[in-house]
């Protein structure tokens, strides 16, 4: 059956309505519209192309759609889309730097389809979107994170010089100090057997002003053997590799503490050793951190009339805590940095003896086991030392 004229005139007045609703929608659209005969030249843009790009609209009919990309891209986007249509790919996304006519850089991400006619492509339409804001933001966080990982290999690469400098130093410092305190031992033991035999064989020769001078020689001579002593043991310290294994800690704060101290001195302190949790680590160095703290602990209560040294451990999260509590001289705590440092005394020969050198073996020790140590304290209120070890 035929349509009725009255029938092709309401066709024709919804087809125009349908096409004048498809014009106002391409013309007020956000985006780039165009389309392309089969040659890929322009038969239609939208406004926004025209803006964009600053052609007219007579300058844009009949330019191909390859001249809006930036040179450097064309013969890129003109492989690309022969590969998509040979594939038979045909709607396909590429985003390209495009060039307006004056000069102007800018980033399209475009959809391309193609117009179909009897099987037959008869031209190309195309929405395309400014992508620029994002494709500059990708590119400044590319150049930061390249910029990251360049700092980040010369910051390692800096790291590794400074540790393999200080490494020499450490080594070279070590041998130093080993060197040195050998070659001190034999002048040292010299003088003092000389000293000796002074006093051996002109005992009776020699006033009372020389002997004071023999026993001042003897006094200091014997001081530097500690000394050097101490810096060798400091020495192994650094040197020895640990040989790590389970250890009862309570156990061996009352074994050393038995080994240092002599039965009579035992009597005047009042010691308490409690239980306290295993450590991980090398006993015969958390045995000389035991007899330092320990040391310390009883040289600087006997001169107190109230002798009590404490002893424990206890659990904290992922380590093991262990202290020694004393109730002797104590120290201000604005030293407490102090402590710890090679040579470093708060106190004089007059007031205590010592060499500055234990409590440095007690860091060395710890640190090497991963640890920690720190001391609290009061002038006349006596000191507690900690150190911490992780937990297995």
């Amino acid at each position: 059956m035929q349509p009725q004229p009255t029938d092709l005139q309401s066709l024709y007045d919804r087809l125009r309505e349908s096409e004048e609703k498809y014009r106002r929608f391409v013309e007020n659209a956000a985006d780039i519209i165009y389309r392309t005969d089969g040659e890929g030249r322009f038969i239609y843009v939208n406004p926004v192309s025209l803006k964009m790009f600053g052609y007219t609209e007579e300058e844009f009919t009949g330019k191909h759609y390859l001249e809006l990309f930036h040179p450097d891209f064309r013969n890129k986007a003109r492989q690309f889309y022969a590969t998509q249509f040979f594939n038979g790919q045909f709607t396909s996304y590429l985003e390209f730097p495009a060039i307006s006519k004056e000069g102007k850089q800018f980033w399209l991400g475009q959809n391309v389809q193609p117009l179909m006619e009897a099987g037959q492509i008869i031209g190309f339409q195309a929405v395309a979107r400014d992508i620029t804001v994002r494709v500059n933001a990708e590119e400044a966080l590319r150049r930061s994170d390249d910029e990251v990982r360049k700092l980040n290999a010369e910051l390692e690469h800096r790291v590794a010089e400074r540790t393999a400098q200080l490494e020499n130093a450490n080594k070279e410092l070590e041998a130093f100090s080993y060197s040195v305190s050998h070659d001190l031992r034999a002048p040292l033991l010299t003088i003092n057997g000389f000293t000796q035999f002074l006093g051996m064989h002109l005992g009776d020769k020699l006033d009372d002003e020389g002997k004071r001078l023999l026993g001042i020689i003897r006094t200091n001579t014997q001081t530097m053997q500690n000394l050097i002593s101490a810096l060798l043991m400091l020495s192994k310290t650094n040197k020895k590799e640990l040989e790590m294994s389970q250890i009862d800690m309570q156990e061996l704060a009352k074994e050393t503490y038995g080994e240092i101290v002599s039965p009579e001195a035992q009597g005047n302190i009042d010691v308490s050793i409690s239980a306290m949790p295993e450590a991980t680590g090398d006993r015969l160095l958390l045995r000389q951190v035991w007899s330092n703290l320990l040391s310390n602990a009883i040289k600087f209560t006997l001169a107190k009339d109230e002798r009590i040294i404490i002893i424990g451990g206890r659990i904290e999260e992922h380590r093991n805590v262990y202290f020694v509590k004393d109730s002797g001289a104590g120290f201000d705590m604005k030293d407490a940095g102090k402590l710890f440092g090679v040579f470093s005394r708060l106190h004089s020969d007059e007031e205590f003896e010592g060499t500055g050198i234990g409590l440095s073996i007690v860091r060395r020790v710890i640190h090497r086991h991963q640890g920690e140590v720190w001391a609290e304290g009061e002038i006349g209120k006596g000191a507690t030392f900690y150190f911490a070890l992780p937990q297995g």
